[in-house]
């Protein structure tokens, strides 16, 4: 006979929701509840995982096939194809009315899921400086993704070479329904680093004057303060036409005063031919190629691309060729927040396999290129990819995240850098609750590749349901709070937004968090407030 566990129901989402943190090392297994397995009976067939994608189809939406066009105009994905969602749809699932009519209580769900790169971060730093302007943001803007990229949510860190896995869940005000999150924590970055090449591409078009130059400036100043002695840099600025201002030069440690300098003496003029630009760049990058070194092309415009051969798939290829030989694309948008278009960067650093930056100040430039250089450059796992098994009677309700399958072929693996977790936010719903046992496990499978030697690497933590809902959590909440944030920009009525302001309000228990204090000054701006 089964044994049904009781799941109260949250009087709030944050108040008595719980979660279980478990961290593994490589090949290992842990275990939590009985070790009874749940048995019972329950209709034949097989459990769906549809799906729709909501917004435009930025971040890493095109690299496994997920969801609609790059650009307006792209055809949309065929309804008949495998279900996977396109970026952070966090809309229901597509499906009818979930019921347990027609699934095989035999045959667990088993899903692949997909985070955009983990160092994707540009959309929620264009949104802010666009709320500091008194601008209501697009629908098309917001990639809920990348605001859990943005904003960092606390996880231990594993050993060096080890990945961590902390499934969270909890229950809602929905009987059925369940926030579900999985982390997957990287090792801290090792110091020192390995010595790194990189390639500045530099937009000095006529349209980066203004705030784009000065941003710019202070981008490369910010990442001249990381280098080391023995790092090598390259540069070609662009416009009209491109020009090589700097070529092998060995850095005598940070702050070397030839690239302090190159960054100061650059200025805005001219028409834009980015496809120019990039391909020169490229061409410098593979001249002073370093086996075992960090080799990085960070392409700094406000995107604004108009002059020259633009076509997106022509660069994603370009970009992609150098990923065979380990040169990554790190994208830098300059703005200025109300004219900028970050459609064609947004898609280009996904191809390029690195991370997207925004700056809406000089001030940014030093937190993303100091404080957070490690997890902007670096690569700690290779093409992880994220396996989810769970009980029969569990549907993927609203997946935040950027694609989902049954099938591993749809969902492209993606990188993660040190100091760093990606982070999959998810809704789930039960077919019926009755269903639910608190036995029933729940397994997450992490596989990935060491950054330098490709050889493969594997952990995997399993433990039930009723263990996970009476585990303490460590960074739902907080998540939770975010993706409201997200999803109330792209819905902004007035109590959307208020339901955002209460939840990031109630996760910052201790008052201190400032990057909950950040969001809830934020939704305060927001012309619908």
């Amino acid at each position: 006979m089964r044994a049904l566990v009781f799941l109260p129901l949250l009087v709030a989402s944050l108040g008595g929701s719980i979660a279980a943190c478990l961290a593994v090392d490589d090949n290992s297994v842990s275990t939590g509840g009985f070790d009874e397995s749940s048995t019972g009976d329950g209709p034949a067939g097989s459990v769906g995982v549809g799906g729709s994608g909501g917004g435009f189809n930025g971040g890493g939406g095109s690299s496994g096939g997920g969801g609609a066009g790059e650009f307006p105009g792209e055809p949309a994905p065929d309804p008949a194809a495998p279900p996977a969602q396109g970026p952070d749809a966090g809309t229901d699932a597509a499906a009818p009315e979930f019921t347990c009519e027609g699934l095989d209580s035999s045959k667990p769900v088993v899903l692949y899921l997909s985070a955009d790169d983990s160092n994707s971060m540009g959309s929620p730093v264009h949104v802010r400086e666009l709320l500091g302007q008194g601008i209501e943001p697009m629908a098309q803007e917001i990639r809920t993704y990348e605001f859990l990229n943005y904003y960092r949510i606390q996880y231990a860190a594993p050993p060096a070479g080890k990945l961590a896995l902390f499934p969270e869940l909890a229950n809602t005000a929905v009987v059925n329904e369940f926030d579900f999150q999985i982390a997957v924590r990287s090792y801290d970055a090792v110091k020192p680093r390995r010595p790194m090449t990189v390639t500045f591409v530099l937009d000095t078009s006529g349209s980066m004057g203004g705030p784009g130059i000065e941003r710019e400036r202070a981008a490369v100043k910010a990442i001249a303060a990381s280098l080391q002695e023995g790092d090598i840099v390259n540069a070609v600025t662009w416009n009209t036409s491109n020009n090589v201002v700097m070529a092998g030069h060995v850095v005598t440690g940070p702050n070397d005063p030839e690239v302090v300098y190159l960054a100061n003496e650059l200025t805005a003029s001219g028409g834009t031919d980015l496809h120019s630009g990039l391909v020169k760049g490229y061409e410098l990058a593979e001249l002073n190629y370093g086996p075992g070194r960090l080799n990085r092309v960070v392409l700094i415009s406000d995107g604004g691309a108009n002059v020259g051969q633009t076509d997106a798939d022509f660069i994603g290829q370009k970009s992609k060729d150098a990923d065979k030989e380990g040169i990554y694309l790190v994208g830098v948008g300059t703005g200025p927040g109300g004219s900028y278009d970050d459609r064609l960067m947004d898609v280009v650093t996904d191809k390029g396999r690195g991370a997207y930056v925004y700056l809406d100040s000089i001030g940014e430039a030093s937190r993303m290129f100091v404080d957070r250089f490690d997890e902007t450059m670096e690569i700690a796992a290779r093409g992880v990819q994220v396996e989810l098994t769970m009980p029969w009677y569990f549907q993927m309700h609203k997946f935040y995240g950027e694609e989902y399958s049954e099938n591993p072929e749809e969902v492209e693996p993606q990188h993660l850098a040190p100091s760093d977790a990606m982070i999959f936010n998810q809704v789930l719903k039960a077919c019926d609750p009755a269903q639910i046992v608190a036995t029933d496990t729940i397994t997450v499978r992490a596989r990935w590749k060491t950054p330098l030697t490709y050889l493969d690497q594997e952990t995997e933590v399993t433990t039930t349901v009723g263990d996970l809902l009476a585990a303490q959590k460590a960074g739902l909440p907080k998540a939770k709070a975010i993706v409201a944030f997200a999803e109330a920009l792209k819905s902004p009525t007035a109590q959307n937004l208020a339901d955002a302001y209460a939840l990031a309000s109630a996760a910052n228990v201790s008052g201190s968090d400032p990057e909950l204090l950040e969001i809830v000054g934020l939704i305060q701006k927001h012309p619908q407030y």
